[in-house]
């Protein structure tokens, strides 16, 4: 059984590298491209604004979005929600219970200070024979 475990983790490891690999890959080739139309429009110093964003323009190609597979993308939603979930850090019980006395202790001393001022409204109205 701790065999397996084991297999498990090394095959996660070997995941985890291949995916940072080809991540490192994809960054290369763009930096590479970048470097290319830079390269492209730094030969054009005597060139006017114009010509330079016409050949901007002819050497920069755009890449076709590549389609969202809708099934595959509603399948990995709840998964991708649970990570998210699991990266949040959630307060201790001790914290919570902490924090829920602060907030009733605010609320009833803000209801007591606005229960005094409609009092004293009351009786300011009452002298003014307003009321």
């Amino acid at each position: 059984m701790k065999e397996k475990d084991l297999d498990k983790k090394a095959q996660k490891q070997a995941l985890k590298e291949k995916i940072k690999a080809e991540k490192a890959k994809a960054k290369a080739a763009k930096k590479e491209q970048f470097k290319e139309i830079y390269a492209a429009l730094e030969g054009d110093k005597g060139l006017t604004k114009e010509q330079r964003v016409k050949k901007a323009r002819a050497a920069k190609v755009k890449e076709h979005k590549q389609k969202i597979n809708v099934k595959l993308a509603l399948k990995e939603a709840p998964i991708k929600m649970l990570k998210e979930i699991n990266k949040i850090k959630w307060s201790g019980r001790a914290n919570l219970g902490q924090k829920f006395s602060w907030v009733i202790i605010f609320i009833l001393i803000f209801a007591l200070f606005f229960y005094g001022i409609d009092t004293g409204l009351k009786h300011l109205f009452i002298l003014m024979k307003i009321i």
